[in-house]
C-alpha cells in the first residue's frame, strides 16, 4: 500500500458528502481563509507548509504571541465555527491507515461534498483551533478531531526516527484490527535489528503482536523504553496496549532527547518467557513508597484556572497535596529543597516548551502557580516567605502543562520511604517499589503481586535521574 500512494501522481483524500446544512463548501471557504490570513500574519506562503516538518509545533506554537485568539480574529463568526465543527469531527482523520495513506505523497487534496482544498491547509486550521483550550472547549471542538488532523502529517510520524513514538502518537487513532496498530504502519518503520520481529502475521494474536513490539523495542534501541509506553491497566502489565489512548502524560514528547540517566551508562538486561508472558529485568530497587496521593494532569490546565468552579477543585486538590506533604514531613511552611523536589517532579523537570529547565525556574512558576489557585492564608502557611519573595514575577501559567483540551489519565504525587519525592504516570500506593532497569530513563514504579511484580508506570524521581543513586546490589526482577 505504501508503494501504491508512493507512485501515484496525486492522492486525492475523500472526507464524505456534505451536510444537510451545505457545511462542506462553507468549512472549506473558511479554512482557505483563516489559512491565508494565518500564512500572511506569519509570513509564509501556503506553498511553504508542505516542507514544514511540524505545521503545529514549527508555525502555529512558535508564533503563538503574534497570532489572535481564534474567537477574536477578524473572520470569526458563529456559523464559520459549527461548519468547522462538522468538518473536523469526520472520523477519517482518527484511522490508523490514514496515517499511510496521507503521508506517502506531498501531492493531496482532501474533498468533502464538491468542495476541496489543499490538505497543508487543512492541518494549519486544525493546528489553530487546538492553540487555546478554552477556546476549543467553549466552540464545541472537545469532540472534534483537530488534534489528529494537526498531527498526521508531522515528520514524527511521516519520517519516524524513533518509531515508539510514533505508535505512541497513533494510539490514538482507530482500526477495526488492533494488531493494525503496528501492521497498519510498517511501512512507515525503518529500522533493522529486530525488524523482522514487527513482519506482518496475522496468524499472531494481538497479545504476541504487541509482546514482539516490545522486544523489538529492546533490541533496536538498546535501552528500556519501550515499557514507558503502557498505560496502567494492561495484562500482562509489561506490554503497552497500542491501541488504547496514551497520549497526554508527562513528559508529553517521547520524541525529544533527555538527559535523564538513572541507570548511568547501561545497556538493558532482559528476558522474555513466551509461554508465561513474563518479562525479567536487571537493576535495583531504590526505595519503597510510603505515601501517595492521586491527582488529573489536567489540573495544570490554564483553563481550569480561569474559571470560578476550576478554581475551587484546584484548591481542593491541591490542599490534599499540601497536606500530605505536611504530615509526611511533620513542618509547616514546607522547606525551599522540598518545594524544588515537588516542583521538579510535578513538571518531571521540564519548561513549558518540554525542555530540561533549571529548578529554581520550576520552582519559582510552582509557587506562582499555587498562589494562583490557593487562598492567601493557605498559601502563606505552606510557603516560606523567602519563597514567597523570590517567585513574586514567576509566571504561574507557565507552570506545567498539559494544554491539550481532552481527557488526562489518573498520576499520582509519592514520598517514599528515604525522602525521595515523584510523580508517577499512573496511580501509585503505599508499598509500591521505585525499581530503577539498566537501560532505563525513567524509574519504574512496581508493585509486588506474590513471587513477581506488575508495572504500574513510570516515574520522575527527584534526586535519582542523573544516576546519583547508583552503587545499589543489582537484583532481578520478574513483571507478569
Amino acid at each position: 500500500m505504501l508503494r501504491i500512494y508512493q507512485t501515484a501522481k496525486a492522492v486525492l483524500v475523500w472526507l464524505g458528502p456534505d451536510s444537510q446544512e451545505h457545511y462542506a463548501q462553507s468549512a472549506i471557504d473558511f479554512i482557505r481563509i483563516l489559512s491565508d490570513s494565518l500564512c500572511q500574519k506569519i509570513g509564509i506562503s501556503v506553498a511553504d507548509l508542505c516542507s514544514v516538518g511540524d505545521i503545529y509545533q514549527d508555525v502555529v506554537f512558535k508564533n503563538r504571541s503574534t497570532l489572535p485568539l481564534p474567537n477574536a480574529c477578524e473572520f470569526s463568526t458563529e456559523d464559520m465555527w459549527k461548519a468547522l465543527v462538522w468538518f473536523y469531527s469526520h472520523t477519517y482523520f482518527t484511522r490508523v491507515w490514514a496515517v499511510q495513506e496521507i503521508n506517502a505523497n506531498r501531492s493531496r487534496s482532501l474533498h468533502c461534498g464538491h468542495a476541496s482544498t489543499e490538505w497543508d491547509r487543512v492541518a494549519l486550521v486544525a493546528g489553530y483551533i487546538i492553540m487555546e483550550t478554552a477556546f476549543s472547549k467553549s466552540f464545541g471542538f472537545t469532540r472534534a478531531k483537530c488534534w489528529w488532523a494537526a498531527i498526521m502529517t508531522t515528520e514524527r510520524i511521516r519520517q519516524p526516527k524513533n518509531w515508539l513514538f510514533m505508535l505512541y502518537l497513533t494510539s490514538n487513532f482507530s482500526s477495526t484490527d488492533p494488531r493494525d496498530h503496528i501492521y497498519g504502519l510498517r511501512g512507515l518503520m525503518k529500522f533493522s535489528d529486530g525488524a523482522g520481529l514487527l513482519d506482518p502475521d496475522y496468524g499472531k494474536s494481538q497479545i504476541e503482536v504487541y509482546r514482539d513490539s516490545v522486544q523489538a523495542g529492546l533490541v533496536h534501541f538498546q535501552n528500556t523504553d519501550v515499557l514507558l509506553y503502557r498505560t496502567g491497566d494492561e495484562t500482562p502489565s509489561w506490554i503497552p496496549r497500542w491501541d488504547r489512548p496514551m497520549l497526554f502524560r508527562n513528559p508529553f514528547r517521547f520524541g525529544k532527547a533527555l538527559p535523564w540517566k538513572p541507570a548511568g551508562e547501561t545497556k538493558p538486561v532482559w528476558s522474555i518467557d513466551k509461554t508465561t508472558n513474563v518479562l525479567s529485568l536487571s537493576g535495583f530497587v531504590v526505595d519503597h513508597i510510603n505515601h501517595a496521593t492521586s491527582y488529573d494532569e489536567s489540573i495544570f490546565g490554564n483553563a481550569t484556572i480561569k474559571s470560578d468552579e476550576g478554581r475551587i477543585e484546584l484548591r481542593q486538590v491541591w490542599q490534599r497535596i499540601l497536606t500530605m506533604m505536611e504530615k509526611s514531613r511533620l513542618q509547616t511552611p514546607i522547606d525551599a529543597s522540598v518545594l524544588i523536589a515537588a516542583a521538579t517532579s510535578f513538571s518531571f523537570g521540564l519548561d513549558e516548551k518540554s525542555d530540561p529547565a533549571n529548578e529554581l525556574h520550576l520552582l519559582h512558576n510552582f509557587v506562582a502557580y499555587l498562589k494562583l489557585v490557593l487562598n492567601e492564608d493557605t498559601f502563606n502557611e505552606y510557603i516560606p516567605p523567602d519563597v514567597r519573595e523570590e517567585s513574586k514575577h514567576a509566571d504561574g501559567l507557565a507552570f506545567g502543562k498539559p494544554v491539550w483540551d481532552f481527557t488526562y489519565p489518573e498520576s499520582s504525587f509519592f514520598l517514599a520511604e528515604s525522602g525521595l519525592l515523584g510523580c508517577c504516570v499512573s496511580t501509585a500506593r503505599p508499598g509500591d517499589i521505585v525499581y530503577i532497569a539498566l537501560g532505563s530513563k525513567y524509574p519504574f514504579v512496581l508493585r509486588p503481586d506474590g513471587d513477581c511484580f506488575l508495572l504500574r508506570g513510570f516515574a520522575y524521581v527527584h534526586g535519582v535521574m542523573h544516576g546519583e543513586r547508583g552503587g545499589y546490589e543489582e537484583q532481578l526482577v520478574t513483571i507478569h
